[in-house]
């Protein structure tokens, strides 16, 4: 049976900072976010309200942190955006239980080039989402259009599923539980070839070949590991794939406008799980685009395609 990202939901956290500005119709949805969104740590939660413009559209404030200083976007924060407010909707305005599995099978993501992050304060992104294909008894397809200050800047199409706790159990198995934290952690890759700052954000180790590496899964690093779930979430691999491609154009930087990634199977804790980048013909000079395999167990777990620019130091 083909798997693919999951999420389960958390306890739902104390509001998020911005919500006594809100009218008092919001304050229900922004009371719901922890187990809208499935995080347990407030801060990471980036939804702050929504509103309707109809039959299946709907735009949503989203605030992204403080950077610390200009520079490109993180793709994390990109893709917790659509995730986060993909999710948000399905719970919110289309009654898929919080108590369910919510699967993402598939993700793209689009970007304008030069998109960057704001000096020393908070910015907004406005997430537009549709309903773009007929919706089945499981299964949901949104598109977005994610604008700051009114422009265009990205765009990403999903496919979210969604599992009951009883059917989830039976495709689980004995997968179902884990020992939180308790597998070996293998050395990191340095980090400045994945372009990050710190060890515990880098996702790979040392593989077998130059462009082979073995997933890390440091779960002391909350902003991945919200917390405690079954299987390797979907947005580390999501991660692990762009730092794959980071570490193929070492020691020029990658600047990621498209990704268009889709989830196999689940990736499990428990045994090593290694991804292979490959490069794939470029569109135009500048441009790098990078093919990153994961497996474990001799099986595809995903397969992400990956295109940006190159910039050399």
């Amino acid at each position: 049976m083909t798997t693919a990202m999951t999420t389960a939901a958390a306890p739902a956290p104390t509001s998020p900072a911005g919500q006594a500005t809100l009218n008092e119709s919001d304050l229900s949805f922004v009371a719901k976010l922890g187990a809208y969104t499935h995080l347990r740590h407030s801060d990471a939660i980036l939804v702050r309200s929504r509103r309707g413009h109809g039959a299946d559209e709907f735009t949503l404030t989203v605030h992204w942190p403080a950077t610390g200083g200009p520079g490109p976007y993180d793709p994390r924060l990109l893709a917790q955006t659509v995730r986060q407010t993909g999710l948000a909707i399905a719970h919110a305005e289309y009654g898929v239980p919080t108590t369910h599995q919510t699967l993402l099978r598939a993700l793209d993501i689009t970007v304008e080039p030069g998109l960057r992050a704001v000096e020393g304060s908070e910015f907004e992104v406005d997430v537009t989402v549709a309903r773009t294909a007929g919706r089945s008894r499981n299964s949901l397809a949104m598109g977005f259009a994610i604008r700051r200050g009114g422009v265009l800047v990205g765009r990403a199409d999903t496919q979210f599923d969604w599992v009951s706790p009883v059917a989830y159990q039976r495709v689980r198995g004995q997968y179902l539980t884990v020992d939180w934290g308790r597998w070996p952690l293998p050395r990191p890759i340095a980090a400045h070839l994945v372009d990050r700052d710190d060890d515990i954000d880098v996702l790979l180790a040392a593989g077998d070949g130059d462009h082979q590496w073995q997933l890390r899964n440091d779960v002391s690093n909350t902003l991945l590991f919200d917390h405690p779930v079954d299987h390797v979430p979907g947005l580390v691999l999501l991660e692990a794939a762009w730092q794959a491609a980071q570490a193929y154009a070492a020691p020029a930087t990658f600047e990621l406008t498209d990704i268009a990634m889709t989830y196999e199977r689940y990736a499990e804790f428990g045994e090593p799980c290694w991804i292979e980048a490959q490069p794939l013909p470029a569109a135009a000079p500048g441009r790098v685009t990078v093919e990153v395999t994961g497996h474990q167990g001799g099986q595809q777990a995903f397969r992400a395609r990956l295109s940006g620019l190159r910039h050399h130091p």
